[in-house]
């Protein structure tokens, strides 16, 4: 069970509602679903990181953005929270949630018909009746299908549309219900020894990749290694070290085992368990493959992305290797398929080190990715029936293969706990109760913790060499070797380094030091650091996955590393403000056409021809792809243009609104193309058009900048002021703010050449 650390870097509040949704329909179901088969035991692994997220929501003193745009009355919703709701609020009318509820399905349509128009546009055609409905529609559709069919929520489905604002409240009260009982749940399923909880490091970090980033050529040779070699393996123990105790804490023992991040092990991994105090971890079989064979060896890929069945193709033709079979594939096949004989891949093995012995487990990879990703198109019975017949048959393979007569043969399926279930019937509800029947009705079978077969049958195979890699092709490609990849290592690295000084530095010396002492701010400081190391915002650096909101990974990994240095006092490279991600051509920035003439009063004026704009010649600044989240809390800035004006840099900020002006603040850098200090303009607007300047690195007083704002902000910088002349400047950053927090980020990244500066 995992899913990001969603809480935002400066607020706390939840910028996605992920954690909560999943709550909702996955965690509480799924351990009380077992709870009716109490001869199945099963192994859950929850990360520290998901498990206080879900404290925070049971404790409800949570800010979710999604949840306060639900709760705010349809009526009241401004123009951009309105958008927020079409946008974010609604799902493709393909999804199985929407095609679930016809209201919610009409509502999707709609959406589809008019996003072409922008989402403003788009929430426009929507009346506020349709509006509520989306809000409680979003909500609603993601609670578990028993809760909607016979519990408190059974009415409003029924209903199904023209909801009210005291529906929410009905909403709130089961939600709030689920979400209180969900960790408790875990912890009596473990009291009654029917679960055992493992745990993962804290912030879900690629484990290998923290101790040492050059690991990643040990699978994929070709692989582009960051800048500087990250190599912490200190880190990496304090991951694991906080996710014991925090485990610990929450379930009242410690785990015996951790699900390494992505399953992505290797040597330096094991004696960071060993020193934990963990018994066992677990990982792909296309390690083991390649641990016995040596890292050149050919990775077996598996099924490593969604697969659909279609006529003529079914799961049962798919192998491990992802080729299509003929005909129902037979004991030898699944064993031949990952190259390894049936009781080399199902038996648990020794990692004896020079620190002590951990054991470990490795996964079939069909058999987990049938489930998670192909069994959803089947009958929920046919695919029960299909799996049980693979395990028979693997089974049959086994008994009848020579072998050790200690052995017991265990087959580990381990898999993703929540996104699995997204297509399935009746969120997976149906498939797992064949399931686990059909596993309770043969002896054959027993269903164990992995701790339980361990205790039972301790590994009695030594694994000399264990190769780094993970469960996606035997490699960490997704995590590393991409150009957006190192340069989010490069940047974590440097604020790495500032923090574990400032920390090593604060715990020498000790003692308070004004309101907070220097230990609180290196300490909180350095958990932005911990934060920023999750696999998952390299998830989405890669080239490998995309998704509608890969800006938004982009943009808060930034934020996270950008608190480091706010907390610490330090100014903030200004890399920080841009994209690590490449941008769409559409939010480009572009050069000025010609020489600018404006006049500085907060207006835009009539330009010296007479005809159009005075600012129709000047480029634009792209956007750092502010969310529509972000444009509803704050300040709408529709566009922030630039240009030259007999030497000196202007600037224009065209604002949704011009009465919410008043208070913003707007930071200017400006960098040399040489290298050397950056002029930063700080400039907040007061009340009545005025304007306070402040600069540092600057050559001359700021009082000679021109600041104006009325419906629009006019900004005039001579070169004079920065000591930087035109045709020595290389960019331009401009952030957009309220009481110290950043809304939007508008730059320059990506000219060649500002323009009409040079001449």
């Amino acid at each position: 069970m995992h899913q990001p650390y969603y809480r935002s870097p400066g607020t706390g509040a939840f910028a996605l509602p992920w954690a909560r949704m999943h709550a909702l329909k996955d965690y509480l179901d799924m351990v009380e679903t077992l709870g009716r088969y109490p001869e199945i035991h099963q192994t859950f692994n929850l990360v520290p990181s998901l498990v206080e997220q879900l404290e925070c929501y049971a404790a409800g003193d949570f800010v979710d953005v999604y949840w306060e745009h639900t709760l705010k009355p349809a009526t009241e919703l401004r123009p951009a929270e309105r958008a927020f709701v079409v946008e974010r609020m609604c799902e493709h009318p393909d999804h199985p949630r929407a095609r679930s509820h016809p209201r919610y399905l009409e509502l999707a349509r709609k959406r589809e018909a008019h996003a072409s128009h922008g989402w403003e546009a788009c929430a426009r055609a929507f009346t506020t009746d349709e509006l509520r409905d989306l809000q409680v529609w979003f909500n609603l559709a993601w609670f578990d299908p028993e809760v909607l069919e016979s519990g408190a929520l059974s009415g409003l489905v029924h209903h199904g549309r023209d909801f009210t604002e005291e529906d929410k409240l009905l909403l709130a009260e089961v939600q709030a219900h689920i979400l209180s009982r969900t960790l408790p749940a875990y912890r009596a399923a473990a009291g009654r020894g029917q679960i055992e909880i493992s745990t993962s490091p804290y912030y879900h970090p690629i484990l290998p990749l923290l101790a040492n980033s050059d690991s990643a050529r040990i699978a994929a040779a070709d692989t582009l290694l960051p800048p500087r070699r990250f190599a912490h393996p200190e880190d990496a123990a304090e991951q694991v070290r906080t996710a014991v105790a925090k485990h610990t804490e929450v379930f009242g023992q410690a785990p015996k085992g951790m699900w390494c991040s992505e399953q992505a092990v290797g040597e330096d991994v094991i004696p960071l368990l060993i020193d934990a105090g963990l018994k066992w971890t677990i990982s792909d079989e296309t390690v083991l493959a390649r641990s016995l064979s040596g890292a050149a060896a050919p990775a077996v890929a598996g099924l490593s992305a969604p697969w659909t069945a279609g006529p003529g193709r079914d799961a049962s033709s798919v192998g491990h290797d992802g080729l299509i079979l003929e005909g129902p594939p037979s004991p030898a096949t699944l064993a031949s398929s990952s190259r390894l004989p049936p009781q080399v891949l199902y038996a648990p093995y020794r990692l004896e080190r020079e620190e002590g012995r951990v054991a470990i487990v490795f996964r079939d990879h069909t058999l987990s990715d049938l489930i998670g990703f192909a069994y959803q198109s089947w009958a929920a019975r046919d695919a029960a029936a299909d799996l049980l017949h693979r395990l028979r048959e693997i089974g049959a393979a086994l008994f009848s293969a020579p072998r050790d007569p200690v052995d017991i043969p265990l087959v580990t399926i381990a898999l993703d706990g929540e996104n699995a279930w997204e297509y399935y019937p009746r969120d997976g509800r149906d498939f797992l109760e064949y399931l686990y029947e059909g596993l309770s009705a043969d002896t054959s079978f027993r269903c164990v913790t992995i701790s339980e077969h361990l205790s039972e049958a301790p590994p009695n195979r030594s694994l000399g060499w264990l190769h780094t890699g993970s469960w996606i092709g035997g490699d960490l490609r997704t995590w590393s070797g991409d150009r957006a990849h190192n340069s989010a290592w490069e940047a974590l690295h440097q604020a790495r380094d500032l923090a574990a000084f400032r920390r090593r530095v604060a715990r020498q010396d000790g003692g308070p030091s004004g309101f907070e002492t220097e230990g609180d701010l290196a300490e909180s400081a350095w958990r932005h650091i911990m934060i920023a190391e999750g696999s998952d915002w390299f998830w989405w650096f890669g080239d490998h996955h995309h998704s509608d909101l890969d800006h938004i990974w982009d943009r808060d990994f930034r934020r996270h590393l950008q608190e480091v240095y706010r907390i610490l006092g330090e100014r903030v490279p200004e890399r920080l403000f841009l994209p690590l991600l490449e941008q769409a051509p559409s939010t480009l920035p572009s050069r000025p056409q010609a020489e600018l003439d404006p006049v500085i009063d907060g207006l835009v004026g009539i330009g010296p021809d007479g005809d159009g704009s005075e600012w129709d010649a000047a480029g634009y600044l792209a956007p750092d792809l502010p969310s529509t989240m972000q444009r509803a809390e704050g300040t709408q800035i529709r566009a922030v243009r630039f240009g030259w004006s007999r030497g000196r840099l202007c600037l224009l900020v065209v604002p949704g609104s011009s009465t919410l002006l008043a208070g913003l603040e707007i930071e200017v850098r400006v960098t040399r193309i040489e290298g050397g200090d950056n002029p930063v303009f700080s400039i907040t607007l007061e009340e009545e058009g005025r304007a306070g300047v402040s600069c540092m690195e600057c050559s001359g007083p700021a009082v000679e900048a021109e600041v104006a704002w009325r419906e629009v902000v006019e900004i005039s910088i001579p070169s004079a002021i920065t000591g930087v002349a035109a045709s020595e400047l290389s960019g331009v950053v401009l952030r957009i703010g309220r009481s110290g927090l950043t809304e939007h980020v508008f730059h320059t990244a990506g000219l060649a050449s500002l323009g009409w500066g040079e001449e």
